[in-house]
């Protein structure tokens, strides 16, 4: 397999991370779907991602379709629950198991309760950016820090900090130390058309990684225990 994750101060557990070509998830029909929409989509945008996108042209040229691709209902910039600082950024998406776990919460929108039937929440940066470093008009930050807020302020468990080519995995426990995640170099899994890396990478980060499945809980919590 490509070297295309790393398990950043020990996120998950090392031996979990072996046994994933056991899990019965693993030979799921759904990746290969997922894997063919992802790369029509990155032939389709091929000349848009090289003029370097920035945020808001990767949530909408890539991540919104890359997430629609991996399974989710993606709700883009839901407020934060009441209570909470209005002026705090909203999650770029709030990932939903479905259509219909979003329709049965949507008109709790604002409210604690909206976010407790969603996988997690999304930050997303412009194309290729560095995930270590964030340049704001207040100076320079861990955009660790803006996912950290986010689980905090939504109650959700999981959050996904990506630049639309890496992707790093955050869990709220973990979250404030900043630098304990599951990272994953999706762009190389693509161009090194090795499926089993790409395996790794829907186990991890799709609906049934986050949420789990009619074969078993979440994927994600089983390599987190």
């Amino acid at each position: 397999m490509a070297e295309v994750f790393q398990n950043v101060n020990n996120f998950f557990v090392d031996e979990r991370l072996q046994q994933m070509p056991t899990f019965p998830e693993w030979e799921n029909g759904a990746i290969e779907q997922s894997l063919r929409e992802i790369e029509e989509l990155l032939e389709k945008r091929q000349a848009q991602l090289d003029e370097t996108p920035g945020e808001l042209e990767t949530q909408y040229y890539w991540m919104s379709y890359v997430l629609r691709a991996l399974g989710y209902c993606a709700s883009v910039a839901e407020p934060p629950p009441q209570g909470v600082d209005a002026e705090d950024v909203r999650p770029d998406f709030t990932l939903f198991y479905s259509a219909d776990d979003f329709r049965r919460v949507v008109g709790m929108r604002g409210e604690r309760e909206f976010f407790a039937n969603a996988l997690g929440v999304v930050r997303t940066l412009s194309w290729g950016s560095s995930l270590d470093e964030y340049e704001s008009e207040d100076g320079t930050y861990s955009p660790a820090f803006d996912v950290d807020r986010h689980l905090r302020n939504t109650g959700t468990n999981w959050g996904i900090l990506t630049n639309g080519k890496v992707w790093r995995l955050y869990h709220r426990d973990s979250s404030g130390l900043l630098n304990t995640y599951f990272e994953f170099d999706l762009m190389t899994a693509l161009e090194s058309n090795d499926m089993d890396a790409f395996r790794t990478f829907w186990l991890v980060f799709s609906p049934e990684g986050l949420g789990g499945s009619e074969v078993g809980g979440a994927i994600v919590q089983r390599l987190l225990n």
